[in-house]
């Protein structure tokens, strides 16, 4: 049999309420709702982490934050990690990483004034050339959260007029944007490796939907903000959570970053907008697809490496948060001849992505990967179920210091079944206990409840075995030094 060719499309930040095809009423991805229609979409996908460094190393060396060591944003992938490409390219696999792969640092935190404005961007500020192999990747065209080289490059050539703008992430045409390029540098590595008649393995990501979003020009203003939804908000939430929710609420008030409904809205219409143009970019790597006439040689998976708080519980952005609009992620599949498209409730977690994809391509499990394959699930195997829980954390999140907090102050664990959430945080003495069935929004936090110490107690050691589960078994790896 021909081997599989597979296409890992990640986006940053994308809540899975803000797809069509998870039930948006109002935002347009016809794109990708057409994929979701003719694949296998996971309503109950979650991320191992809040943040972009821990859970891309999770997604591509099918470990949890705790093991890969990748535990909070700041923190490199070592190198001897085993990452997906790296196997399939030891299988004769041609491998390509086109826009975010994150797996270095490339920004400053709040301490020493990150770029989280545009006019605090400044050209100097690029991902350079990498060498190749890089992690796995024989071919790399970064652009990550700044701006990558190569793209500079290009608009240095064919743009000039648009350089300065792009370095300030103000809006520019849609042929110069930094996601068409990307695109474009993943559809040439699949049309060069369709022509040789080789498998191939191609990743394609942007940094953004994280706002501020720089919207192509003929994208923007599609949204009016009045339009936009906002999230319920409870005055007595902050009273129910632990203190630090309310020390990181205030903290962004204090420094004139907590946006007020109107500004909320006019985000969240950037937002719409950049998601909308989003869609276009997939649909142009599936119709390259299928103009290649390798559609039906090729896995696609479309993801997202977490989600994104949008001033939901009074809190903006998304690390170090683990409510469900942070962690629930879009996961949507496409196998050539396997299962009936469809929707299911499986629950399934990032690491599952790694050892799901060598499995398709008829490669077995390698040591050290902690996650589960779920092609049975993809195959329609009326005995997968899939996991019954899922594990996620947060460390020291270098986020915190954006709000005036010590990233020491705030370490979590968590394990979320169907009908239970718990959060437990390093030196005990405080948490979270949620009732999804009746709670789905996580307003009522039933921690000190004293009619739910025996819920909690079960959570407590649901949480104490998965972490158990979670070390074994243990990986063979070298160490760096």
């Amino acid at each position: 049999m021909k081997p599989r060719n597979v296409v890992l499309f990640i986006t940053d930040g994308h809540r899975v309420d803000t797809l069509g095809c998870y039930g948006n009423p109002i935002l347009q991805t016809p794109r990708i709702d057409a994929f979701a229609a003719e694949g296998i979409r996971f309503t109950h996908s979650f991320c191992a982490h809040t943040v972009c460094m821990p859970t891309r190393a999770t997604i591509y060396t099918g470990r949890y934050p705790h093991i890969h060591g990748v535990w909070a944003n700041g923190v490199e992938l070592r190198q001897s990690e085993v990452t997906l490409p790296a196997v399939l390219a030891e299988h004769g696999y041609a491998t390509c990483a086109a826009g975010k792969l994150h797996f270095e640092a490339q920004q400053r935190y709040a301490s020493q004034e990150i770029a989280a404005r545009p006019d605090s961007v400044h050209p100097g500020q690029t991902v350079p050339l990498v060498d190749t192999p890089y992690y796995g990747f024989e071919e790399v065209h970064l652009t990550e959260n700044f701006l990558g080289q190569e793209y500079v490059d290009f608009l240095t050539d064919e743009f000039p007029e648009f350089v300065d703008r792009a370095y300030r992430r103000q809006a520019v045409p849609e042929a110069a944007h930094e996601l068409t390029w990307t695109t474009t540098q993943a559809i040439d590595f699949m049309e060069r490796q369709a022509a040789a008649d080789r498998p191939f393995f191609c990743h394609c990501s942007f940094h953004e939907l994280i706002p501020p979003c720089h919207v192509p020009e003929e994208f923007a203003g599609h949204y009016a903000p009045g339009d936009m939804p906002v999230p319920e908000l409870r005055e007595d939430d902050l009273a129910g959570k632990p203190d630090w929710y309310r020390q990181c609420y205030e903290g962004y008030v204090s420094r004139g970053t907590q946006p007020d409904e109107t500004e909320l809205r006019r985000i969240v219409a950037t937002y719409y907008d950049q998601a909308r143009f989003l869609d276009r970019q997939f649909g142009r790597v599936v119709d390259s697809l299928k103009t290649l006439g390798i559609w039906e040689e090729t896995i696609v998976l479309f993801t997202s490496d977490h989600g994104l708080s949008l001033n939901d519980h009074w809190q903006w952005r998304h690390g170090p948060f683990l409510f469900d609009q942070v962690i629930n992620v879009p996961m949507i599949w496409h196998v050539p001849g396997m299962g009936t498209p469809g929707t299911t409730d499986a629950i399934v977690e990032q690491v599952d992505i790694m050892p799901t994809a060598l499995d398709l391509c008829g490669i077995g499990p390698e040591p050290g990967v902690q996650g589960c394959s779920i092609a049975p699930l993809l195959a329609d195997d009326d005995s997968a179920t899939g996991r019954e829980s899922v594990l996620i954390q947060e460390r020291e999140a270098p986020d915190l210091t954006a709000r005036g907090m010590d990233p020491t102050s705030v370490s979590q664990l968590g394990v979320r079944t169907r009908e239970w959430k718990l959060i437990q945080y390093a030196g005990g003495g405080r948490g979270e206990l949620y009732d999804l069935r009746n709670d789905p929004g996580e307003f009522v936090n039933l921690w000190g409840d004293p009619g739910y110490v025996r819920q909690r107690i079960a959570m407590e050691g649901l949480l104490l075995d998965r972490l158990a589960g979670a070390q074994d078994p243990l990986p063979v790896r070298e160490f760096d030094w």
